[in-house]
């Protein structure tokens, strides 16, 4: 019985393991949202293929038509300049619309969104422009948790980079985080779950051009 199961075991680890997730999103108005994803130091967040957002070894990198931008070390020009200046001048009035806290509840049913089950809860974000509400449907599965993380931890590290760690940028994505609802299915009308894939990247996708 012993010698089977060390049989077994050898098998499985000499068995190929596909352990990259490929996430489509439908974004409203937008080209959909893919997310590549190998381990939580390494996967691609993107629209289309000339801007991205590109974690290799732990280390953020953001491409634009082809520019490559190291966000650790443009963090340094922008804390020179002063996130909430920075902020002001990149965002402009959309700065009002940027919440400054971040609730949500259950609504008591489930949802199935893309073959995926899960629960419906209803988000309320406040504003200095007022309210927003919006419902959002989550899963316990373990590879869109995955695909949750990659997008938390670009968000995190953006909202850290320009400095603002302790402003009101930060606080949504805090609360959010410790809320640990799970991995994103649906976002309102805004954000919908189209396919998950369990298979290879593709050479090439997660290298900096």
């Amino acid at each position: 019985m012993v010698r089977k199961l060390i049989f077994a075991a050898a098998a499985l680890l000499a068995a190929p393991a596909f352990a990259d997730i490929t996430a489509v999103y439908a974004m409203a108005g937008g080209d959909p949202l893919r997310v590549e994803y190998r381990d939580a130091a390494n996967f691609r967040i993107g629209t289309d293929g000339q801007n991205y957002q590109l974690m290799l070894d732990g280390r953020l990198y953001a491409v634009a038509e082809g520019q490559v931008i190291d966000v650790d070390k443009i963090s340094r020009q922008i804390r020179a300049v002063g996130a909430d200046t920075f902020l002001a001048g990149l965002l402009g009035e959309a700065t009002s619309d940027v919440p400054t806290d971040v609730s949500v509840r259950p609504l008591g049913r489930q949802e199935t969104v893309a073959g995926y089950r899960g629960e419906v809860y209803e988000a309320l974000a406040r504003t200095s422009n007022g309210e927003q509400r919006a419902e959002l449907v989550v899963t316990d599965d373990a590879d869109l948790k995955a695909v949750q993380d990659a997008l938390m931890k670009v968000a995190k590290d953006a909202v850290a980079a320009i400095g603002a760690k302790s402003s009101p940028y930060a606080k949504p994505l805090e609360q959010v985080e410790q809320q640990r609802l799970g991995g994103l299915l649906r976002y309102g009308e805004e954000l919908r779950l189209v396919s998950l894939e369990r298979a290879p990247i593709a050479v090439g996708r997660l290298q900096l051009p």
